[in-house]
């Protein structure tokens, strides 16, 4: 048996978490559906794809304060910054959470980023699983699928007007507890089909392509927009910079991306990628080599976002195929 929320008990409980929690969730803004903050939940969106842009950035804003230096006297005082409010993001697919879970991996770890640790500890998941093949998606080919409960506290299912309830953790069976659920022998349905982008043995591979002119060729066509950064559930580069009004500090952390000239210049001026070519080459060594070779995982979760938003159709899906073909057996390395 598997719990059962009808669509009405659904609205209405999500009604009563806005007295508790401030609640994210899909919206219609500027004709698309993004995650913003409700205050009724009449503004909620459920039949969509995926959102145009991801909700990492209520866990790492595009530009965040870390703390304030206000100087009095002789004394200065550091205050750092706080969430004061638990929030609940409902909604989110389960390839956006997997990407909010790989960023979990380089900011949690020892010594862990505070206020990226606080933004965590006080949000809670609702995902919502796709019963529909997602645009330009794949995320069955990088370690997730379109109903994995793995990185949400509940899972919900549309099944006609209804959803299937799935508890993950702690936090969510508490969340639960004021909702109007009922046991049902529906069946949690099957993920639908997704294209197979086969990315198996990658890590491998992309050392015998360091030095191909592939990258340059690729970045040819690149025009800085940045675009796929910014889009992408798992990018988390990020400038820090410090703005001083009168007595009073402030250091804001603000995104950034791999692909921004001078992004890696470093003092007298040198900048070890100082070509477009050097720096497409950093974003996909980053997804397929660095960062699985580090956390065992590839940074990208098959969202599609970067593939549907580039402007000169640079494809991650067929950056893979291209390599595996390249660095394969009997490939060279320097075509």
């Amino acid at each position: 048996m598997t719990n059962l929320i009808i669509k009405a008990n659904l609205l209405s409980w999500l009604s009563q978490l806005l007295k508790d929690y401030s609640v994210v969730a899909p919206v219609n803004e500027y004709d698309s559906v993004l995650f913003k903050g409700i205050e009724q939940v009449e503004d909620i969106v459920l039949d969509f794809k995926n959102t145009a842009l991801s909700p990492k950035h209520w866990f790492f804003p595009s530009s965040e304060t870390l703390f304030k230096v206000q100087r009095k006297d002789n004394d200065s005082e550091l205050i750092p910054a706080s969430i004061d409010k638990e929030t609940v993001i409902f909604g989110i697919r389960p390839c956006d959470a997997r990407g909010i879970s790989q960023i979990d991996k380089p900011f949690l770890a020892e010594p862990a980023d505070t206020l990226y640790q606080e933004h965590r500890d006080k949000t809670i998941l609702i995902g919502l699983a796709c019963v529909k093949s997602c645009d330009s998606g794949f995320c069955s080919s990088m370690g997730t699928s379109p109903n994995d409960t793995t990185n949400v506290d509940i899972l919900l299912t549309q099944v006609g007007d209804d959803f299937l309830v799935q508890e993950n953790t702690a936090k969510g069976k508490t969340l639960l507890s004021n909702a109007t659920l009922s046991q049902t022998d529906i069946a949690i349905p099957e993920a639908p089909p997704l294209p197979d982008v086969p990315a198996k043995g990658i890590l491998e591979i992309m050392p015998r392509l360091f030095e191909s002119i592939y990258w340059s060729q690729l970045a040819d066509r690149c025009i800085h927009c940045n675009i796929c950064s910014y889009v992408c559930p798992n990018c988390y580069c990020f400038d820090i910079r410090d703005y001083k009004e009168g007595d009073r500090i402030e250091r804001v952390r603000s995104w950034e991306s791999c692909q921004s000239p001078g992004f890696t210049k470093i003092a007298g001026g040198h900048d070890p990628r100082s070509n477009k070519g050097a720096r497409l080459r950093q974003r996909f060594y980053h997804k397929l080599f660095y960062f699985p070779k580090e956390f065992g995982q590839t940074a990208c979760v098959g969202c599609g976002r970067c593939v549907k938003s580039c402007p000169v159709n640079i494809d991650i899906r067929e950056i893979i195929s291209d390599v595996q073909r390249l660095g394969g057996e009997g490939g060279s390395a320097h075509q």
